[in-house]
Order: C-alpha cells, then sequence, then structure tokens
C-alpha cells in the first residue's frame, strides 16, 4: 500500500532551515496536513535537535498524539516519546519528544527557566490563544532573550492570524499549502435561530443517509449533547452513538475516539475538545452547530459567566478538518452561508475575556510585571486591578503588590490558585482543627469534579461520600495520593465547610440582602429559593448564570468565626457621612468584611473637623459643583481654568471639573474643616480653594491669556463671560468700542471672542468675531438702523 504525502512533507526541507537559522518561526498548515503527528516526529528522527517540547492545549488531544507517535515508534509512551499532562507523567530519560498540556509547560520554565536539555518548543494549535498558552511563550521568549539563544519556537496552526503574529514576533512564516483530502460543504439554514438546537437531530439524520462513514457533531456543551442524544431516534441499525467532552473519564473517552466496530458507523456528539489535532477514525462528516461555550469574566462579579456564542471562521474550518483527515470528507454546517461569512475570521484571545488573577501571580513569580511582558494582547487596568484585588484576599501577594511565600506555594500545586491556598491554610490548621485537611481534599474533588449535586454543599458532600461518582472518585483519590493523606470511613467534619469555601472565595462571602445577597467584593447574588431562608450570611463556591448573579453551590456561614482563620480580611473604621434624608452626620464605628458591614454602632471618637471634612468631600463627589449654591465668579474662574488646561497644556496642569471632583481632597478638603452645617456648606465660596489649584505664575498667565474682563476704548472694564464649548462672549455697547479696530485675542488666538455689539439702550444690534470685517461692511447698515430708531441727539453719537 502506497503511503500519501502529507502536506507538511512538501515543505519541511524549508522549515528545518528555518528552523536552524531562526529564534521564532510561524508554521501555517491546513487540518490534517501531519504538522501535529508527522512533523514532530521526524523531526526527532532526523535528530535535527536534542529534546522537543510540544505543547497541546487540551489533554484528550495531548494523551492521543503521545500514544499514536509511541505506536509509530513500536514503543509505549514514556520511552522516545513522552507525555506530561496534570495526573498522568509519563517520561524518561530517553524521551526526545514530550507532549505537554499548557500549565505544565508554564510549570517547567518556572522550574528551570533555562529549559535544560530542550531546544526546540513547538506550540500547537497556537490560534486558540489560551491564557496559559500566551504565558508560556512569554516567558519561553524571555527564557530564550536572556538565557538560551540557542532555544528555537515554533508555533504551528491551521488558522493562525500569520501577518500580525509575524510583524509582532518579526519572525518568518512557513505555509504549507492544500489539504490531505477535499472536504465539501452543505450549509443548511433555519427561519428561527432560537430553536437552532432542535434542527440538528435532523440534520444528523440527513447526513447520515446522504454519506458513508461515521459523523462528529459539534455542540457547545454536555447540556445539548444530551438532548441531542435523546432526540435521536429511528437511527438506522448500524449506527451508534457516543459522547465525548472534557469531564468525561479516560476509558469513555477512549471508546468515542475508537474505530467503529466492523459493520457499524459512529456518531460522535462531541463539544469543542475534539476541534484541534485529534483523528477519530471513520469520520468523514462533520455536522457542526456552528456554537460554542464561552467563558467571560464578569469585571463586577468577579464570576466567569458561560453563554453559549457563534463560533469564529478559524474555528470552523479546524471543525471541519476532521472530517477530511484519513479520506475525503464532508462538513454540514447549520446557518447560510452568507452568515457564516460574516462571523468574526478569529475568536477572542481568552486574556481579554477572563480572569487574570493566574497570570498576574505566575508573572509574579517569575519575577516580572504583566506590562513587561511579550503578550500579543494586554489585558486592561480593570484586569489588573480586579486580580491584584483577589490576590490580595487569598494572601497571595502583600499590600504593595509583592508575592508572598504562601502565592509562591500556591502556583506548585497545578490546581486553580483558590482551591490551592484553601488547601495549603488548611494543612497548617490540621493540628487545631482536626479533619479540616481531610474536609478541604474532598471538598477540592466535589469542586473540580463538576458533577450534578446539591446546592447546599454540605448535602452535595454527605451524598458524595455515600455514594461515589466515578469522576468524584477519580479526582479525590488523585488528591489524596498527591498529597500523602490516606482516608477513613468516618463523618467528614462538616463544621469546618464554610471556613474552608471562605478560604477560597473570600470575595463571594454573602450577606442577605433585600431580595437577594451582597457580595464581599461589592457585587449581588439572586436569592435561592430552596436553601439557606434562614441563613444571613453565605460562603460561595459557584456562581453563574444571568449576569453571575446565580448562585450554583454555598453553605450557611457565621461570619465572625472567620476572624481567627482569615484576620486580614476585617477591616474596622469608623464612618462618617453626611446623611441627606435624615440631614444629619451618621457617625459610626463598623466592623467590615470587603463591602459587607458586619457590624455598626454609633461611634465611642469625638467627631473631629477632619472626619466631617471628609463627609463633605463624599457629599461633593456625589454632587460635584451643583452642591454650591450659584456663584458666578467661582463658576466663571472654574471654566477659565478648564480652558487654560484644554487649549494650553504644555503651560496649564491637568485640570478638568470631574478631576477636581475625584480629586477634591487635595485642593478642597483644607477649606472644609470649619463647616458644620449642611447650609453653610451649600453657600460657601470656592472661589479662593480653586484659585489655588495653579501657582502664582500660572494665576498671572490665566489673567493674560484668560482674562476676567477687557478694557474697551471708552475706558470702561467689561466682563467676558467664557464656556467651556464654542467662543468666550463680550457683550458691549457699540459706542464703547470705537477706534477698536480689530476683535481682542484670546489664549493667543486660540479662542475666539464673540463680540454682542448693544445699542445705546442695550439692545443687541450684531453678533461678530471679525469687528475689522463689521466695520468694513455690516456698520453702515447698523448705522441706518439706528438713526430711524433714536433721537437725533443720540444718533449724532453713531456719526
Amino acid at each position: 500500500m502506497v503511503r500519501l504525502v502529507l502536506p507538511v512533507e512538501n515543505i519541511y526541507t524549508e522549515l528545518v532551515t528555518q528552523l536552524k537559522n531562526q529564534p521564532m518561526v510561524l508554521l501555517q498548515a491546513p487540518p490534517g496536513a501531519g504538522k501535529s503527528t508527522w512533523l514532530p516526529l521526524q523531526l526527532m528522527r532526523d535528530g535535527h535537535f536534542q529534546r522537543i517540547v510540544m505543547l497541546e492545549p487540551r489533554r484528550l488531544a495531548a494523551r492521543n498524539i503521545a500514544n499514536y507517535l509511541a505506536q509509530c515508534q513500536n514503543e509505549t509512551v514514556g520511552q522516545s516519546v513522552g507525555l506530561r499532562i496534570r495526573q498522568e507523567t509519563k517520561v524518561s530519560v530517553n524521551t526526545r519528544l514530550e507532549i505537554v498540556t499548557e500549565g505544565m509547560l508554564t510549570r517547567m520554565l518556572q522550574n528551570d527557566p533555562e529549559l535544560s536539555g530542550v531546544d526546540l518548543l513547538i506550540f500547537d494549535e497556537f490560534h486558540e490563544r489560551s491564557i496559559a498558552a500566551d504565558t508560556a511563550l512569554a516567558f519561553a521568549l524571555e527564557s530564550q532573550a536572556a538565557l538560551r539563544d540557542d532555544l528555537t519556537i515554533l508555533l504551528m496552526s491551521a488558522t493562525l492570524d500569520s501577518e500580525r503574529y509575524s510583524d509582532f514576533f518579526d519572525c518568518t512564516v512557513v505555509q504549507s499549502q492544500g489539504r490531505s483530502f477535499p472536504i465539501d460543504e452543505v450549509y443548511i439554514s433555519i427561519k428561527d435561530e432560537s430553536r437552532w438546537l432542535d434542527a440538528i437531530p435532523q440534520i444528523i439524520k440527513q447526513a447520515m443517509s446522504e454519506q458513508t462513514g461515521s459523523a462528529l457533531v459539534f455542540l457547545p456543551g454536555q447540556r445539548e449533547i444530551v438532548r441531542v442524544q435523546q432526540a435521536l431516534n429511528d437511527l438506522p441499525t448500524d449506527c451508534e452513538i457516543f459522547t465525548l467532552f472534557g469531564e468525561q473519564d479516560k476509558n469513555q473517552q477512549q471508546a468515542a475516539i475508537a474505530p467503529a466496530i466492523q459493520g457499524m458507523r459512529k456518531i460522535v456528539l462531541t463539544t469543542n475538545v475534539a476541534e484541534t489535532s485529534l483523528t477519530i477514525e471513520g469520520i468523514r462528516i462533520v455536522v457542526d452547530s456552528g456554537k460554542r461555550r464561552a467563558a467571560n469574566f464578569n469585571l463586577k462579579t468577579g464570576v466567569t459567566e458561560l453563554s453559549t456564542q457563534n463560533i469564529s471562521r478559524s474555528s470552523a474550518v479546524q471543525r471541519a478538518g476532521r472530517a477530511g483527515r484519513i479520506e475525503p470528507g464532508v462538513v454540514y454546517r447549520l446557518g447560510s452561508k452568507q452568515t457564516f461569512e460574516r462571523r468574526n475570521s478569529h475568536d477572542n484571545p481568552e486574556i481579554l475575556t477572563s480572569d487574570i488573577s493566574q497570570l498576574m501571580l505566575e508573572a509574579k513569580l517569575w519575577g516580572a510585571d504583566i506590562s513587561e511582558l511579550t503578550l500579543l494582547d494586554k489585558p486592561t487596568e480593570q484586569q489588573c486591578s480586579q486580580a491584584l484585588s483577589l490576590l490580595q484576599m487569598l494572601e497571595a501577594v502583600d499590600i504593595k503588590g509583592k508575592l508572598t511565600p504562601l502565592g509562591s506555594n500556591m502556583l506548585t500545586f497545578g490546581a486553580d490558585i483558590r482551591l490551592a491556598h484553601m488547601l495549603l491554610k488548611a494543612q497548617q490548621l490540621e493540628p487545631q482543627n482536626a479533619g479540616i485537611y481531610r474536609l478541604a481534599i474532598y471538598l477540592v474533588a466535589l469542586l473540580e469534579s463538576r458533577v450534578n449535586c446539591a446546592a447546599e454543599l454540605n448535602v452535595a458532600l454527605h451524598s458524595m461520600q455515600q455514594r461515589l461518582h466515578p469522576v468524584f472518585k477519580q479526582q479525590l483519590k488523585y488528591w489524596q495520593s498527591r498529597l500523602k493523606v490516606s482516608d477513613d470511613k468516618s463523618e467528614l467534619k462538616s463544621e469546618y465547610l464554610s471556613v474552608l469555601v471562605a478560604l477560597a472565595y473570600p470575595d463571594r462571602i454573602a450577606k442577605k440582602r433585600g431580595n437577594g445577597y451582597l457580595l464581599a467584593n461589592g457585587a449581588g447574588a439572586e436569592l435561592n429559593s430552596d436553601y439557606w431562608h434562614n441563613d444571613e450570611f453565605l460562603a460561595i463556591a459557584s456562581m453563574g448564570g444571568h449576569k453571575g448573579g446565580r448562585i450554583f453551590a454555598a453553605t450557611a456561614l457565621h461570619p465572625f468565626e472567620l476572624k481567627e482563620y482569615l484576620p486580614h480580611l476585617f477591616t474596622e473604621q469608623t464612618r462618617c457621612e453626611f446623611d441627606e434624608k435624615a440631614a444629619r452626620f451618621i457617625h459610626q464605628d463598623e466592623i467590615n468584611l470587603g463591602a459587607i458591614t458586619l457590624s455598626s454602632q454609633p461611634s465611642k471618637q469625638k467627631l473631629d473637623k477632619n472626619e466631617r471634612a471628609k463627609a463633605w468631600l463624599s457629599l461633593f463627589k456625589k454632587q460635584g459643583f451643583a452642591l454650591f449654591n450659584e456663584q458666578l465668579d467661582a463658576q466663571q474662574l472654574l471654566i477659565r481654568m478648564c480652558l487654560a488646561y484644554k487649549l494650553m497644556p504644555e503651560q496649564f496642569p491637568v485640570l478638568t471639573e470631574q478631576s477636581l471632583i475625584e480629586n477634591a481632597e487635595t485642593w478642597l478638603g483644607v477649606y472644609l474643616q470649619d463647616i458644620k452645617t449642611l447650609d453653610q456648606l451649600k453657600k460657601f465660596n470656592y472661589f479662593e480653594a480653586l484659585q489655588n489649584c495653579f501657582d502664582w505664575q500660572q494665576q498671572s498667565a490665566l489673567k493674560t491669556l484668560l482674562p476676567l474682563r477687557l478694557t474697551v476704548p471708552s475706558g470702561s472694564n467689561i466682563k467676558i463671560s467664557y464656556q467651556l464649548e464654542g467662543p468666550a462672549k463680550l457683550s458691549v455697547r457699540i459706542q464703547e468700542v470705537y477706534g477698536m479696530t480689530t476683535s481682542p485675542v484670546l489664549a493667543q488666538g486660540k479662542l475666539p471672542l464673540l463680540m454682542e455689539l448693544l445699542s445705546p439702550g442695550k439692545r443687541s444690534l450684531q453678533l461678530t468675531q471679525d469687528l475689522a470685517h463689521f466695520w468694513a461692511t455690516s456698520y453702515r447698515d447698523v448705522q441706518k438702523e439706528m438713526k430711524g430708531r433714536y433721537p437725533n441727539r443720540i444718533v449724532d453719537l453713531l456719526n
């Protein structure tokens, strides 16, 4: 049998040349080109590199690629081809090609920044742009630049945004044209987009009747997989249904991937876990719903919300590629071709839509700030601020943002940093609180296994202990082995449960408020109709749903019990503020847990003028300058100062109405210390306080460039009226500007002056920004009008 030449083989020589001469290379090759399998194996066999590490974004793909490549070598995994994924490491001194998942590569770099012995790093399916891949690449680039100029990096994908990536990384692109087998496209339009899921079973039946071979059906999540599975009745007897998703155990996944039994056809219902780097024998049909379950981090609630979204065109190409890997295939796409072509070209990178606290902690352990890392996309200031706040609550960084020993240890667990914090603290507390560590391990297993169970964590844990779910059992066994803790059949110490949840999710401690809950991070949550009816406080482990406000898993909490375990979360303060409704000062001593007030009582401290000034400032920040009674001189000064910064920023400091409100402490606070009543505050003249925002030189320049008054030829000193938008205005009787041939200049000509010329009786005659033009043109018409309106003795004044 003649072996088919894979597309990547045609560019192999060129690629090797580039890898030998360039620090980084991009390889763009279509699905099925052999880039994830043939290429790394050939590079190893040819001895071009001493040791190769290839990153795969998904555990399922990593395991299957490692098994396939080991079989090609007539070996078991762990010999020349190794595997390193969470809960499974198979490497040896003979390993020359190692397949790893993203978190594993980051740990390898953190433990050994030089990556001793590794001379080629391959980032497969880089288009997926997970935070872990971005992190590992940023660290690898720093290692390459500072420690390992002999380290080569290869980025690979079928759908790379190659022009952007090559410009950013300043590297060469090698492209492999063509695919192994052609793929036909069939578009199935639907009338009602909201009922898209109902259309999938019929499309599957249509595809199975029109085509030969087995089918891979892409759906957003497990819920949709179950719905479609239940609806697939009346199938031909030679069709067998399998499911494939990330939370399944290894045996179920392997059953879905294995070739169909002779004489049978498979229908594999899957999530995007099968989108890349995975070959299922016999699959030549793809049914693509065009949907995915995407995680979006809500900065307000601190919760990652899952929503169903349309996939990008690049993801659709990846999915279709599953059909043409070993023979010609066909893809059935839900929706019209026009709808398909209107999709985004690429999915948003995870770094812009996710919680970046783990990335920030990794960067601190690496010894860098996020802003210093070479990242294709930088997280926003809001993301960084939220992440820093959470890391401080988790004791991973101190008040100055410096990494703590606890924060460093949290990253070694290979688990979510919240759960790592809980486990480490539980281990420390075990000598004085027997049983808390064992309970923590059970809780981690429960939360990581994601099995459906009661929302009340106490109920869920005890029911799971009595009847172990297979996935929970697997997770429990892993953590007990990992942490070297033997289990027994004794009752769990559930009295520590709320403490453990608070250790992992301190920002989600909640207090009942009206028809919902107030969280420690300031966000809100919905009331639950099934649990916690009489509980004022909760410790919440899992939230989501609409706007992230639905509670999925929690337990009742007595907040003051936490003070022994999480003292840094509690703050004592004296609150002084003016209650506008009651028209009186509130002066209370409070104990707070984040945004939650745990206790409040009249303060024992005497109300001093500094506290009172803070209360007035708080009121000013709510109402702004509208708080004060109308003061034209002060208002005009404010406008002139804002204009000075706007028109001449090189000469005047940053000053806007909003910046003055936000920074009121620095210019207004000292003037409010002796004000005792709201009426006094409203009458307060803020002119002097405002004027002192400029130094003496700036005040002098302001009077020259934007004068308050203007002297006209008659000798009158006329007030100028300024506005933030548009010209300044000078209203003056026409006879008073005789002899003024041109319009006065303001702000070195940067601000126009609108002159309103008035009659002797102060009636408006003309508006002009060009006095010279007025004298030359319109003046004679105005003069004629005035002669008919006023007695001769007044008209004489105009001649």
